[in-house]
């Protein structure tokens, strides 16, 4: 008879500290942990049993997350069949969360990999193995929480005594032997700031005469040894310590203030004071979520300086009104930024009206599937249906909702960067193939994948326009940038337009009454019927462009009554058609 043929399985073994002490040692828990595995192993080489080489080691690391340098390697070993069997010292090394066991279990079950505990013995081809191993879990998940709440406890009963218990060290204190200490040059910057606000009011004037001064935040060094180098002070960093019961030597503790350990940096007076003026002056958060509200351009739009504009909103009246914020305006001085504040749905319709212009444009489709990175769409028939799939492309984007509206903004576009002269977008060419894999389904693109994406820039001339108190984008001539966006009635320019040509009628019928004899029976000003009566020199498509809400976005009824030219063509560069 032929003997019977072992089947070689190739173990790998996990092993896991949550703490970083005693690994320098000869022989840690690690090492410990590992060789009980490998006898484990050797003792099951009839079995076809061998370790591999490769060590999948977690030192300082908690059994709570999946987030571990190891535990990637061994799942992706495992994904791409390098393993048969994965043994541990005991489960809870592997983890401690019992959502992440069973992911854990799921991919063994998928791969047909075998889970081995050399302390905890059970069979998970069996129902009661695996019965036996999620009691196992539970128990493991059990004791991470206690753990967990009694850490909490103690945290809280360090707090109540006053103690220091870690993290940033604040401007002002040292920490030496888990207590804060005064030092005394950051404690002058402390009072000196709590003493200049209480004498200005005004964070803004203090963050210039901060910077100017050189004052910045806490500089420190963690006990790794990491430098962390202090930052500029801001108006946010003003408020934190303005607002923080740490410079009156107390401790606060999920709000609950107790009396603490350390000495004080400034008098309970002084603290009421500038708390008081600090709570009279800070600005009112936005009663808008803006969360709620989508923004397409969230977290892909930034100004000149490279920092992030971030999403605002307020209501006026029954209004929304929603805008992208310079950071840097917030944080220190609305006076000293050049933008500010823009639009939100005016930069995102020019931002929308580009990519439809570009995506509608034939030889713009053909240029972007012509490179050879973007996969091989030589049939003839292949690009003309593309290419009519992109034309149609304004009309889906209609009939997309909001959040589908922001996903395919971030497929296309990498980055906008937006300065009081021009719009730069990033334009990302692979979003541009996978934009195709969703409105042709069935149409199969043999593309591979590029190992960079080569982002293509485009630069549009702006100009910032503020006109009754709101800021317009438009073309550096006045055009509107946007020919996509929805009509827009203005009933006071409707009104005035209609009013002008009753005027007018009424002088037609009446050649012997003047302006100023029609203004005083009607009982209104001599230049407001002057004005309006005007307004029928208009071009006839600029007054139908009104009617139907397609003017101009910057055109407001202040401008239609100031004198424009006469001649049809320059009134319409002047009102920027």
């Amino acid at each position: 008879m032929r003997s019977h043929e072992v089947i070689k399985k190739r173990c790998a073994i996990y092993t896991r500290k949550s703490t970083e002490e005693g690994l320098d040692q000869d022989f840690n828990s690690l090492d410990a942990q590992r060789e009980a595995a490998e006898h484990h192993i050797r003792a099951q080489a009839h079995e076809g049993w061998v370790l591999i080489p490769q060590r999948y080691d977690d030192g300082g690391f908690s059994g709570g997350s999946m987030e571990r340098p190891a535990v990637r390697r061994l799942i992706h070993d495992i994904e791409n069949g390098l393993i048969d069997v994965v043994v541990v010292y005991k489960i809870d090394r592997l983890s401690r969360s019992m959502a992440d066991f069973m992911k854990f279990m799921e991919l063994f079950d998928k791969r047909k990999v075998s889970f081995v505990s050399v302390t905890q013995h059970f069979n998970t081809d069996t129902s009661m193995g695996r019965l036996t191993l999620n009691i196992l879990q539970s128990f493991a998940q059990f004791e991470r929480e206690m753990t967990a709440e009694r850490i909490r406890d103690k945290f809280a009963a360090s707090k109540r005594k006053g103690m220091w218990m870690g993290g940033v060290p604040p401007l002002g204190y040292n920490v030496h032997n888990r207590k804060l200490e005064i030092n005394p040059q950051e404690a002058e910057i402390v009072q000196y700031i709590f003493q200049r606000y209480i004498e200005m009011g005004s964070t803004t004037i203090l963050v210039k005469e901060l910077a100017e001064k050189g004052y910045t935040t806490k500089s420190w060094v963690s006990r790794s040894g990491k430098h962390h180098k202090g930052n500029p002070i801001n108006k946010s960093t003003i408020y934190k310590i303005l607002c923080s019961q740490i410079y009156i030597g107390k401790i606060l503790h999920k709000g609950t203030v107790y009396e603490g350990e350390h000495e004080g940096i400034i008098s309970k007076e002084t603290f009421d004071k500038a708390r008081a003026i600090s709570n009279n002056r800070k600005p009112n958060e936005s009663p808008l979520r803006c969360k709620a509200a989508h923004y397409i351009l969230r977290g892909i739009v930034f100004d000149e300086d490279g920092y992030a504009l971030t999403c605002a909103a307020v209501k006026k009246k029954t209004k929304r009104y929603r805008y992208y914020v310079s950071t840097q305006a917030v944080k220190k001085s609305y006076a000293d930024s050049d933008l500010r504040t823009v639009s939100a749905t005016l930069l995102e319709n020019v931002i929308v009206d580009q990519m439809r212009r570009l995506l509608s444009r034939p030889e713009w489709t053909k240029k972007v599937l012509a490179n050879p990175q973007w996969g091989d769409i030589s049939d003839p028939q292949m690009e003309q249906k593309i290419i009519r799939a992109l034309e149609n492309f304004g009309q889906l984007w209609d009939e997309l909702f909001p959040v589908e509206q922001e996903r395919l903004v971030k497929l296309l576009i990498q980055r906008v960067v937006v300065t009081t002269t021009k719009v730069s977008i990033e334009l990302r060419p692979v979003g541009m193939v996978g934009l195709l894999h969703e409105i042709m389904p069935d149409v199969k693109i043999e593309k591979s994948r590029p190992t960079k994406d080569s982002p293509i820039t485009i630069e549009i001339p702006i100009k910032l326009r503020k006109r009754s108190g709101r800021k317009y984008i438009t073309a550096p001539d006045g055009r509107d940038l946007s020919s996509y966006r929805k009509p827009k009635y203005q009933t006071n320019m409707m009104q005035a337009i209609v009013r002008g040509h009753q005027f007018s009628d009424m002088l037609d019928k009446e050649p012997d009454i003047t302006i100023k004899q029609l203004a005083q029976r009607e009982m209104l000003d001599q230049g407001y019927v002057a004005k309006t009566i005007r307004m029928t020199q208009l071009a006839p498509d600029i007054i139908e462009a009104i009617l139907n809400g397609r003017q101009p976005q910057a055109m407001t009824l202040a401008e239609l009554m100031r004198p424009f030219p006469n001649c049809w063509n320059t009134q319409r560069a002047h009102f920027g058609f």
